[in-house]
């Protein structure tokens, strides 16, 4: 890739079909030509786009005041079942007598200044300075009632915002119901895997699994003006089939999603593909610094299905997840985009009370999450003396927390969940 690609060009080719038409083979064949020409090998991994239409869909007019002025929401997905009780511990006796081996010793937890009944687990002190200046906020006890413990059913629920069956996700109903305009690839984007949150009936968002190893490149020696050709005779003219006409206009988004976060990234292809939270977060900084018009990321780290060993593989966890989101924080002041940047964590579930002989836990219901932004405190509570079957009550709906998101984009938000739900947070810009 040798030149960047100019935006407003771009805009109009991805359009769609009618882009497609008007610019014809010359402009295609020019906007392939910036990418492959000198590029070493040939390769698209990771990518992937999610809709179920090609419909047009309907702008909603938004209340003012809802939100900060052009906010971005940030999704953090502890995929797996995050086991809540040992990431926000609740200082309760019948903790250590309910799990005899895997429960935190007092030495080991973190104190909370101004909280009497929560603890931080020891990995989370990059947080620390978060809770100190009031931008961050625990909330524990949270799920979804009756979402089950399956990572299925669970999972279904979690990403569609309902306990019943659903093709969108929370996050894409949202896209749906404000498209405004050409359509950008990079309004939403998730980066270390899929995300069926982002799942809509007509808008597209950009799934990356691995910033690290997203390039479009041509293989040694290769006659790029044939590439092009090739290219061509794929995207013109415009298919009649709607999946091979979605797959013709996802060509443009895909380059211009390859020129963006290539030119961000700032890793080799010798580089191993391995993605963590900071790695991931870096390059969500990333795109928010470079303000291509992205409003929802989505980042992923699997492994928090924690059956057995689980002292030692939530701490390395929990430590990448702290330390990822200190240093993105941090960017985001440095570059002064924080206060309009509303962090939240996202689990499917949370774990058993009850250690299993593994020295790990079993899928639970309600667990524990963050959020950082402006606020600082402990919402609901862990009644370890009342469970139900083996659980922590759920003592607040994921759904407010997805409420309170979708407030900071500026809504709509009862809408887009089928009901009003609580809100979490009270002084939202």
């Amino acid at each position: 890739m040798n030149e960047n690609l100019n935006r407003r060009r771009f805009l109009y080719l991805a359009g769609g079909a009618t882009a497609a038409a008007a610019t014809g083979a010359a402009a295609w064949a020019g906007l392939l030509r910036e990418q492959v020409n000198g590029a070493p090998t040939l390769t698209l991994p990771g990518l992937t786009t999610t809709t179920t239409s090609m419909t047009p869909t309907t702008t909603t007019s938004l209340a003012p005041g809802q939100g900060p002025k052009n906010p971005v929401l940030v999704i953090v997905q502890m995929q797996g079942g995050n086991d809540g009780l040992n990431t926000l511990v609740p200082l309760n006796g019948r903790y250590q007598d309910l799990r005899p081996t895997l429960a935190l010793g007092d030495h080991e937890m973190l104190d909370l200044s101004d909280a009497q009944d929560f603890a931080l687990h020891p990995a989370l002190a990059p947080l620390l300075p978060l809770w100190e200046n009031n931008l961050l906020t625990g909330v524990t006890g949270i799920g979804i009632p009756g979402q089950g413990r399956s990572h299925f059913t669970a999972s279904d629920s979690w990403h569609s915002g309902r306990t019943s069956p659903e093709t969108t996700g929370w996050l894409g109903r949202w896209l749906d119901a404000t498209a405004n305009g050409p359509a950008n690839p990079l309004r939403a984007v998730s980066l270390g895997g899929g995300a069926p949150i982002l799942t809509a009936e007509s808008q597209l968002s950009t799934i990356i699994n691995s910033p690290r190893n997203f390039r479009l490149s041509t293989p040694p020696g290769s006659d790029s003006e044939a590439i092009v050709a090739a290219f061509l005779q794929t995207a013109s003219p415009l298919s009649g089939d709607p999946t091979l006409a979605a797959a013709q206009m996802a060509i443009p988004s895909t380059l211009e999603a390859i020129e963006v976060l290539g030119v961000d990234s700032g890793v080799t292809a010798d580089e191993p593909p391995e993605e963590n939270y900071t790695s991931l977060l870096d390059t969500a900084a990333g795109l928010i610094d470079l303000d291509v018009g992205t409003e929802v990321i989505v980042v992923s780290v699997h492994g928090f299905d924690t059956h057995s060993d689980q002292r030692s593989r939530q701490e390395k966890l929990l430590a990448n997840l702290a330390a990822g989101l200190a240093s993105f924080h941090q960017r985001l002041e440095a570059n002064g985009h924080a206060d309009r940047v509303l962090i939240m964590t996202t689990s499917e579930f949370g774990r058993r009370v009850q250690e299993n002989a593994s020295g790990g836990t079993d899928h639970g219901t309600a667990g524990a999450q963050f959020i950082i932004g402006p606020n600082q405190g402990i919402i609901g509570q862990v009644d370890l003396d009342n469970l139900v079957d083996g659980d922590v009550p759920i003592a607040v709906d994921t759904r407010s927390m997805y409420a309170t998101a979708l407030d900071w984009l500026g809504g709509p938000t009862d809408e887009i969940l089928g009901k009003k739900y609580d809100r979490l947070l009270d002084n939202l810009p």
